[in-house]
Parts: C-alpha cells; structure tokens; sequence
C-alpha cells in the first residue's frame, strides 16, 4: 500500500548534500563518470612512487613524503605515512607499527585501477580500529587527502532479531563515498555512507554483475526483486539494463536512504522523471529505523517513476 505523504523531489537539483555530512556532496553520476580518467593520475612532475616499506616499524621510515610541486597530488603511502605518525603523536600507535596498522584506505570514488592513485584533497576516507576522536580530528585538520576516519567496530547493520543494530562510528569528517559499478549494460554510481554500509569495493571480476548480465541477455529478468538491497547496486543496474520493474527493500534504514541518494544521483543515467519518497521521522528506535521494528519501506521502480511505499 503506497504512502499518502510523500513529497515529490525536485527537477532541478544541484549537488546533493549528504544529510550525516558537513563536508561531502554527491555529486551527479554523469559528472563522476565524465572526470573519471583523470581523478587519480600523476601529472608529468609527479615524483615515482616512494614504495615504502609496509614491514618496516614507524621509527624506520622516514618522517614525511612530499606532495607533487606542480600538482599537489600526494601517493597513497604519503598519506598514510602522515596518519601513521599522527597515531604515533597520539600514543596509539608504537614505533614498531607499520603503514598496515593505520587501517584499511577507501579513495572517495573506487573503481579498478592499474596503478597506485595520486591523492588530492578531500580524495581517501581510512577505517581502522584503535583511533580516538581527538587522533582522527588531527588526520582530517593536518593531512589535506584524507575526508573522513571511521572506527571499525565491525560488519554495520542487522545482525540478530531483538538486538541493536551495529554502526561504525564516524569520528572525524565525513563518510560520504561512492563506487563505480561497470556491466555490460553501463556504469552506475553508488553512493555509501561508509560507517553504516560494508566495504564492498568495485572489482572486475564481480561474480554478482555478471549472474545479471546473463539474465538479462537471456530475457529473464524483466521483474524483479532486490530482498536485501543495500544501497541498491543490483537493483539498479537491473533497471539500467532494461528491466520493466524493479522492487528494492532492506530492513536497514541506512541503506534505504543510500538508495534514495543513489536513484538521486543516477537519474540522467537512469532515465528516472520522477521520484517520490515518504517523509521519515529522524528519531529512531532501537532497531534504527524509526519505528522500533524492522523497516518495511521499499522503492519500487515501474517504467519511468520510482515510488518508496511501505507494507503495513
């Protein structure tokens, strides 16, 4: 049964502030894909990558690696030498630690590169364990690449019937990122806060866009039903590739609302004209979704228009 109060998203929209964000702005798909050659390459001054030794203990490496004089582009170990260090200053990390033990680097767009990206500012989101809040402001305040830290706490979102939901906690910046997922059919951009949604990096060898590449060729997949949606990858490449309706549902709320930023930021792609969504209390339950019981809203895709509706 479809929501009655539902407001009717606007046709005009610039970049799309992420509402968890102070910093990030999704920006439109075509836009991400237009400059996507070109994010992450070194310039002709670029300096060859220091390939710092990732066995080697704090006290043995060196205490910084400049950035690029003509571009001011830094390589990923640049940054995570600096964050390093900054662990170190702040007693969580010894001189035995190496670059591993900052935590697990996410560039702010990802897609399958050949070779080591060179950073800009805002470009590389780290979640690691054993980071305070005081330690992850210095990485964002001193070290211009870096966008946002996360402290890991574990796989986000609902794991037992009757318990709390689990979030990584965001601790400095913002966790606003995105993947470019590739088929045969085209790309989609997909938004993620990383805190609340799991690590699941853009490869080309995903074994999950190819089972739908081939149904799709085959005609067998005109309608059809994404159970466990996230922030709505499958789903949406479904539509992409021609299916006639497409229903998305997650018990996580997180996701739900990464899929109505997603459907948001694919809409030229998507060939969407409308989009309608309810309107969702901020407070939560214990669940963490609004209602003290697992959400039920899905989105459900027909023609041209997305509609969100919620089994009652």
């Amino acid at each position: 049964m479809f929501r009655e109060n539902i407001e009717i998203l606007p046709e005009d929209w610039p970049n799309m502030k992420y509402p968890d964000s102070e910093k990030a702005f999704a920006e439109p798909a075509a836009a991400v894909l237009a400059s996507i050659d070109e994010r992450y390459l070194a310039c002709p001054d670029c300096p060859p990558e220091p390939n710092l030794d990732k066995t080697r203990g704090c006290r043995d490496l060196p205490g910084r690696v400049k950035r690029c004089s003509s571009c001011g582009r830094a390589t990923l170990d640049a940054v995570m030498l600096d964050a390093l260090h900054v662990l170190h200053d702040f007693g969580l990390r010894d001189e035995r630690e190496t670059l591993r033990s900052v935590g697990s680097p996410l560039v702010v767009v990802g897609y399958p590169l050949a070779y080591s990206p060179r950073l800009g500012p805002d470009s590389l989101i780290i979640q690691g364990e054993n980071i305070s809040r005081e330690a992850a402001q210095a990485m964002v305040q001193r070290i211009p690449e870096i966008r946002g830290v996360i402290l890991f706490q574990g796989v986000p979102g609902m794991h037992k019937k009757g318990t709390a939901p689990l979030e990584n906690a965001l601790l400095a910046g913002s966790d606003l990122r995105a993947d470019v997922c590739q088929s045969l059919f085209g790309e989609l951009v997909i938004y993620k806060s990383q805190s609340k949604i799991h690590i699941e990096f853009s490869r080309q060898s995903a074994p999950k866009m190819r089972i739908i590449e081939q149904l799709m060729l085959q005609g067998k997949a005109s309608r059809v039903v994404d159970g466990l949606c996230g922030p709505g990858t499958l789903g949406l490449m479904c539509a992409l590739a021609g299916a006639k309706e497409v229903v998305l549902n997650d018990v996580w709320l997180p996701a739900v609302q990464n899929v109505l930023l997603n459907l948001k930021a694919n809409r030229d792609l998507l060939g969407i004209e409308r989009i309608e969504y309810p309107q969702v209390s901020s407070a939560r339950g214990r669940n963490g979704t609004g209602a003290g019981r697992p959400c039920q809203r899905c989105l459900r895709y027909t023609g041209l228009s997305w509609r969100s509706c919620q089994a009652l």
